[in-house]
């Protein structure tokens, strides 16, 4: 496997620079200062036009005279000299670029055949390159900084890569204030060479990142994002803000399949699959991924909860019911236990409060090492250690009244925090701390100090618990099965081949499933009245009654649709109403199948994603409820199983109200074989399959649309 792009960009032993100059109002200067002041010890090579040095070090008037070829080049400069720079370092044997400069795709159709350009002058050198209109990348490993903000810690564990430069180059002030340390930041920019997905993977394999953020405004390959970030995320966790549309919300669908999948939908299901955590905002992110990248991994999901207020710790233990975490209530050995350290008036039973216990030790120290070394807690949350940011809330009072310096008042009440930080890594248990101090408080600062990660809401901190259970799921999905898309079958072309030009009826929809195993209804073509009749005895009554044509999707709403005729004259009854509205189009004469539970099925394509498989509860209430699960084809049975489970409605599937448990691995195989039928068959749009009616726990296709 080739090297990732990124590493030698990531770790050069040289550096040219050009765009920076002496005067400290424009970016490159900036960018190039950060570099110069970072700790990075390779060479640094400026080049300018007109000055003899910058920042200190010796220029260089042109990059033909840079004395041999950088690993790496930043460019900063204007737009229209880009190509010509790319070409010289290119000729000059350089191999590596970040490409500051923006003016391109980002900037109309002219700044497209730029970029389209610039592309081909990079790839004919073989130069791969960051960018354009990036805000450069962060090593604090190195160290190295190409950004316009200065490192203000260093060698952390949360990788990031980010489609908006702001989130790379204006956060260090808010990730210092909050304990965060980056390893590696990347702003990918255009992604017109090096993109996101190369940054997922670069991330997977450093080894100085336990876990990765993503902000993400659009995918351009969702195949191999899904198969790049399915590996990763079972090794280290991703977390993933999505912010974003695109263009194929708005298409029109001819099905409830297609009116279901917009984007919004697709991109859920494409991050479920491919195990990445989503988050609503930026500051979770980084918070979370944090929290990921700090703490022990989850191995169960009984959270203890300790606090010394009853508020917080209800709301600690609320949100984490609601993320699928459980806080048990403990067992009478272990209340005992947890009972020696508490007050009077404290309950032990989980959570734990201790309502303003002013002895910090129970908080600190002699309850957290029960919780964590018992077998009943897999994970901690802690809220209201505190200490010289409340008493500086006191001192003026107590000043009032005693004759103590603010020194003496804060030393004689700060708290030894020596034995909590450590426990986390002793048991490998997480734990998450909730508090309404910053870092004026000096056990804030002692947790930022050993990788703790706080949060300033219970909520919050619950929430980030939340994603804990996130990766444990991910990890304990079944080994990874290869997506295997077979060859097409030879039936099934020739069904196509003939529906080429006409389009496809129901009938011969039902035909192409049932090649690729999906089971239907028993039925038969008819036209004449004579015909229907002879069609309807072979079959048996109760029957059903409609038109069949490939003009016609939606056929209910016409009324040429005849349920439950139940004898010969029913029959009648029903010809003549069709007729009557549809005096040519084929009649299809089906088996009226009676079952407890109505499901839904399908499959659509949206430009730049694999087509795209839906699963939900069906009948004619499928788009008012819209509870359905997808995922993006080809289809593993894991994948079909996944997606089961993820409806709302889906304790529907078991045996509920004496209903018999749904055949799931026969359900499984219509879901894998509508993605087999979509990547066999790129000219099928559309597949709409609703609805599959549940009959003594056996699904069957009870009407199916294929739109070519």
């Amino acid at each position: 496997m080739a090297e990732n792009p990124i590493t030698a960009l990531m770790n050069p032993s040289s550096i040219a620079f050009v765009g920076a100059s002496n005067n400290f109002t424009t970016m490159g200067t900036l960018q190039c200062l950060n570099l110069s002041t970072c700790g990075y010890t390779g060479e640094i090579l400026p080049v300018h036009p007109r000055e003899s040095t910058v920042l200190g070090k010796k220029a260089y008037g042109a990059i033909a005279d840079l004395p041999y070829a950088p690993d790496l080049a930043v460019l900063v400069v204007p737009t229209p000299l880009v190509l010509d720079m790319v070409e010289e370092f290119g000729k000059l044997g350089t191999r590596r670029m970040v490409i500051i400069t923006a003016g391109f795709r980002e900037t109309g159709v002219q700044g497209g055949l730029m970029e389209k350009a610039l592309i081909d002058r990079a790839r004919h050198h073989g130069i791969r390159f960051l960018g354009p209109n990036c805000l450069g990348i962060v090593n604090t490993h190195l160290p190295l900084n190409i950004t316009v903000a200065p490192i203000q810690d260093h060698r952390g564990k949360l990788g990031l890569a980010s489609q908006s430069g702001t989130y790379v180059a204006q956060v260090v002030t808010y990730l210092h204030k909050n304990g965060i340390v980056l390893s590696k930041a990347i702003s990918v920019g255009n992604e017109a060479d090096i993109n996101l997905i190369d940054c997922i993977e670069y991330l997977g394999a450093d080894d100085h990142t336990r876990a990765i953020g993503l902000y993400i405004e659009g995918i351009r390959d969702a195949s191999r994002f899904l198969d790049v970030a399915s590996r990763v995320s079972r090794i280290k966790p991703i977390v993933a803000q999505y912010v974003g549309g695109t263009e194929a919300g708005a298409r029109s669908s001819s099905s409830h399949t297609g009116a279901m999948a917009g984007p919004s939908h697709l991109y859920e299901a494409l991050f479920e699959q491919a195990g990445i955590i989503p988050v609503e905002s930026i500051e979770e992110v980084y918070k979370v991924g944090w929290a990921l990248a700090t703490q022990p991994p989850l191995k169960g999901r009984r959270i203890a909860v300790l606090t010394n207020s009853g508020g917080p710790g209800t709301a600690i233990a609320s949100t984490c019911n609601k993320v699928g975490l459980e806080v048990p209530e403990f067992s009478m050995e272990m209340q005992r236990q947890v009972s020696v350290f508490l007050p009077g008036h404290a309950s032990p039973r989980n959570p734990i409060d201790l309502t303003f216990h002013v002895d910090m030790k129970a908080l600190t120290e002699e309850i957290p090492k029960v919780l964590f070394s018992c077998d009943e807690v897999d994970g901690i949350i802690i809220h209201g250690i505190m200490d010289t940011g409340f008493m500086e809330l006191l001192y003026p009072l107590i000043s009032s009244v005693a004759s103590i310096t603010r020194e003496d008042f804060i030393k004689m009440m700060t708290i030894g925090l020596d034995k909590l930080p450590a426990m986390p890594d002793h048991y490998g248990k997480p734990l998450l701390i909730s508090s309404f101090f910053g870092k004026e408080d000096h056990c804030i600062r002692t947790f930022h100090e050993n990788h703790i990660p706080t949060f300033d809401a219970p909520e919050k901190a619950a929430r980030a618990m939340g994603a804990f259970l996130g990766h444990l799921r991910i990890r304990q999905r079944s080994h990874v099965e290869t997506r295997h898309n077979g060859k097409p079958l030879e039936a099934a072309v020739r069904i196509l081949e003939k529906a080429r030009l006409d389009g496809i009826d129901e009938f011969g929809a039902k035909e192409l499933l049932r090649v690729y195993g999906v089971p239907s209804t028993r039925e038969a073509l008819a036209g004449t009245l004579e015909e229907t009749r002879l069609k309807a005895s072979e079959i048996g009554f109760p029957v059903v009654l409609k038109v069949c044509s490939p003009a016609i999707a939606h056929k209910t709403e016409l009324g040429l649709v005849h349920l439950n005729l139940k004898d010969q004259d029913e029959l009648a009854a029903a010809y003549q109403a069709i007729r009557a509205r549809d005096q040519h189009s084929p009649l299809l004469v089906s088996e009226m199948l009676v079952g407890d539970r109505e499901l839904m099925a399908g499959m659509t394509r949206h430009p730049g994603f694999p087509p795209c498989v839906v699963f939900g509860l069906g009948g004619v209430f499928t788009e008012a409820l819209d509870d359905i699960s997808m995922r993006l084809a080809p289809l593993t049975r894991h994948d079909a199983l996944e997606m089961m489970d993820g409806i709302a409605s889906r304790l529907v599937l078991d045996d509920y109200r004496g209903m018999r448990r749904v055949d799931r691995e026969a359900l499984g195989d219509i879901l894998m074989a509508l993605g087999r039928l979509a990547i066999h068959f790129p000219q099928i749009r559309e597949i709409d399959l609703n609805p599959i009616i549940v009959r003594e726990g056996k699904p069957f296709v009870a009407d199916a649309l294929v739109v070519v």
